[in-house]
This record gives C-alpha cells, sequence and structure tokens, in this order.
C-alpha cells in the first residue's frame, strides 16, 4: 500500500470513529435533536393514562432516564400514578425495585392491578454512601425495568443525581426519584420532572420540565390511595 493510500485508509478509519462516537453521543437520552423529534415521541414506555401520555415528549415514561416526582405525602396516588407502567414491565419478566421507600406498598392492591410480585424487590440499604451504590449499580446492570427511589432528609449532590441519570441510561432502566416540592426550584439533570399533589379526589399533575417537550402544563387525574392507605408526609 503506497502512502497515499495508507493515508486515505487512515482518514477513512478516523472517520468512521468519529461517527460512532457522534452516534453515540447523540443516542443519549439527555441530548435532543430536533431532527429526531418524530422517532423520540415513539420512544416512552405508555403511562397508562392517555391525557398524560398526550403531554409527554416521548408519549411516555422517559427511556433510559431519571424522572422526578415531586411530592410532599405520601398516598396521594403517587404510586398509582406509575402502576400500569410498572405491572406492564413485570407482565414482560423485568424486575422493578423500591429503595428506601417510606412506607411498604400494600400488596394485594398491588396484584389487583397486575402487578407480578415476584418482581418485585424492596431494597432498604443503610446510608447515603451504600443507597447511591445500590441504586447506580441496579440502574446500569440492564436487568432491571425501573427502579423507584425516595429521596433522603440529606438530598444528593448534583454530581450523584448526573451519576443516576448516566446510569439509567446504560441499563435502559426507568428511574423514578421522589423528591420533596421544595426541591423544585433548584436545577436538575432529570429528564422529566412533575409536581403532584393531592386535589380533593383527584391527582393534580403539574409539567416542570421535560426534554424535547413543553413544560408549565398541568392535568389532574383520578387518583387511587389504598396501595399505602393513607396520607402521610414524606419529609
Amino acid at each position: 500500500m503506497s502512502s497515499a493510500e495508507n493515508l486515505i485508509h487512515n482518514k477513512q478509519l478516523t472517520d468512521q470513529l468519529k461517527q460512532e462516537r457522534l452516534d453515540q453521543l447523540l443516542a443519549r437520552a439527555d441530548i435532543w435533536q430536533a431532527a429526531n423529534e418524530h422517532r423520540r415521541r415513539r420512544s416512552g414506555i405508555a403511562t397508562g393514562y392517555s391525557g398524560l401520555d398526550a403531554l409527554l415528549a416521548g408519549h411516555g415514561w422517559p427511556r433510559g432516564a431519571t424522572t422526578e416526582l415531586l411530592v410532599d405525602q405520601s398516598g396521594i396516588g403517587e404510586l398509582s400514578l406509575l402502576l400500569p407502567a410498572l405491572a406492564e414491565l413485570t407482565r414482560q419478566e423485568q424486575m422493578v425495585v423500591l429503595v428506601n421507600p417510606p412506607y411498604i406498598p400494600y400488596a394485594p392492591a398491588l396484584a389487583s392491578a397486575g402487578m407480578q410480585l415476584e418482581k418485585l424487590l424492596i431494597l432498604h440499604p443503610q446510608g447515603p454512601r451504600d443507597t447511591l451504590w445500590a441504586m447506580e449499580q441496579t440502574l446500569q446492570s440492564g436487568c432491571c425495568g425501573a427502579l423507584l427511589s425516595w429521596e433522603e432528609r440529606q438530598p444528593p449532590a448534583d454530581r450523584d443525581l448526573r451519576r443516576l441519570q448516566v446510569a439509567a441510561r446504560e441499563g435502559e432502566c426507568l428511574h423514578f426519584h421522589f423528591r420533596p416540592q421544595s426541591s423544585a426550584p433548584s436545577p436538575s439533570p432529570a429528564s422529566l420532572r412533575l409536581q403532584l399533589a393531592s386535589d380533593g379526589d383527584q391527582l393534580a399533575l403539574k409539567l416542570l420540565k421535560q426534554l424535547g417537550g413543553r413544560s408549565g402544563q398541568q392535568l389532574h387525574l383520578a387518583r387511587a390511595t389504598d396501595l399505602t392507605r393513607r396520607d402521610q408526609p414524606l419529609h
């Protein structure tokens, strides 16, 4: 091979490597491209609520990404909001992991909603460091369909939230992270942020942020409280 041919060959390999790296970058859940908007709109996991799906950029919960749910009370229907998607994941033989839930969910209600209880795992790590490690390992394992986590009294550092977002992307796992409503003004790497509140017999939702879509919309859904049985403060 002549020096000119060798130079052309090396340039082709370099260009191919650059394109592969660019494709990997653009495939990330936290990168939005206007040209890929139609494809992204079909990439979500259906929430089970058509009104909510219509407001979400991916027509469902974002895959391989963190969704933050800002709520100050348990038992207002926050688990019921996620249950249709979680039940479908367990029917597909995927694990659903709960990390440090404030209360043990009501198993009969989960089962009656279609949840395969043998695919449900509840973890109670000791301390923030072990909690972060368990969440990160679970998210990026590739064998978990969804992970639900509840923020403890000490809020995680921004770098830790970013680590979890990256881990969810690597493992193609849904990550639902419950935080207090006081976190709303703080910036977050989450792909989707929803504010939840009880409004009579309904669950009030407000979209605070979503990648590739509008924010500020509000929605009311019928609430079901039988998963925890009563309203309780989370923080």
